[in-house]
């Protein structure tokens, strides 16, 4: 695997760090890393024999999204799995795409996309050798707590998107002006668009739009609900332990993070997330425990030792609080993974 300056930076001396990575690969290990390690973890197979592989990936990482364009030159598959921590969109602009999901069998090809959710196994069973896509890598934590945050009210699970997005439907049409302005500027080092100030914005407006165009089992809540007006003061408190679950957050060092009276912001939770602010805070870190506990080695890694890793210093309480939101205790989740 090859990546190019525009990824990897000069020698020492650069003047600044390149802003889009850009990835070349012959030989389908090395791509599988490539795709692996800004992606997904995955199995990649190339299909098609006596075809040289050529395969090329250009992304940028803006906080909680990842946008990128790919393509390898031959026929391949790759296993996915579970996604587990993202959620994915998948924009053909060239060739033939078979997906399996959720037991359902698909083909997608330009005009349509397919949105691969963290809690199905995904498999793209014949990428074809002129295939090209877009994927937009949505960080699992950040949508669902947008979502939260259009409702005002706190959600359960993953959000279970339709896995068909027609790109002909004008709101999806909408959206897609929104990503095709994102990846405008992938075959670039720079890009203004990439600064914190532009994307930050740019970010949120893609994440609540695919929200609010596409099909999933919070749709019709969205439409009667309609978008709440949550605060500056309770997203940024809300941003903050999203980004650092593990810290020893009070409610008073939120509000004075926020410039707030710890009133102010425990009414304000109370009213647009339906929630405590410390109740909120041990759901992020369960869910970062639980993605931990999944892909953790038993030989290596205990349930005290995660737990304590993303904030929880009493383990029984860790225990109970785990077993009432997934169903059994932290340690059977360990001895499966």
């Amino acid at each position: 695997m090859q990546e190019s300056p525009s990824a990897a930076g000069e020698a020492a001396g650069a003047p600044e760090e390149r802003e889009v990575r850009a990835f070349e690969a012959t030989d389908p290990d090395h791509a599988q890393a490539a795709l692996g390690g800004t992606y997904f973890p995955h199995r990649l197979n190339q299909l098609s024999r006596g075809g040289h592989m050529d395969m090329s990936l250009h992304l940028v990482e803006l906080g909680p999204l990842t946008v990128g364009r790919l393509s390898y030159g031959v026929e391949v598959s790759l296993d996915l799995g579970e996604l587990g921590n993202a959620y994915n969109v998948a924009i053909p602009l060239a060739g033939r795409h078979e997906t399996e999901s959720a037991g359902q069998s698909m083909i997608f090809a330009p005009g349509q996309a397919c949105i691969y959710l963290p809690h199905r196994p995904t498999r793209i069973s014949h990428w074809s050798a002129d295939g090209v896509q877009y994927g937009i890598k949505f960080d699992r934590d950040y949508l669902e707590a947008e979502l939260q945050g259009i409702l005002g009210r706190p959600t359960r699970g993953p959000v279970t998107f339709d896995p068909v997005l027609d790109l002909s439907n004008p709101q999806v049409s909408s959206w897609l002006a929104l990503v095709k302005t994102l990846v405008a500027d992938l075959d670039k080092d720079h890009s203004m668009l990439y600064s914190p100030l532009v994307s930050r914005p740019l970010v949120e407006a893609l994440t609540s739009g695919l929200l609010l165009a596409s099909n999933h089992d919070y749709r019709e809540l969205l439409e009667t609900r309609g978008p709440g007006a949550r605060p500056r003061t309770v997203k940024a408190a809300l941003d903050a332990m999203h980004a650092h679950p593990e810290e020893s957050w009070t409610v008073r060092a939120l509000a004075d993070l926020v410039g707030v009276s710890v009133r102010t912001l425990q009414d304000g939770f109370a009213r647009y997330i339906g929630s405590s602010p410390m109740t909120y805070l041990r759901g992020i870190r369960l869910e970062r425990a639980h993605e931990d506990l999944i892909t953790a080695d038993p030989r290596y890694d205990s349930v005290s030792d995660i737990a304590y890793r993303w904030g929880f210093r009493h383990l029984g309480r860790f225990s109970v609080e785990y077993r009432k939101r997934y169903g059994h205790p932290p340690s059977s989740t360990l001895t499966k993974s």
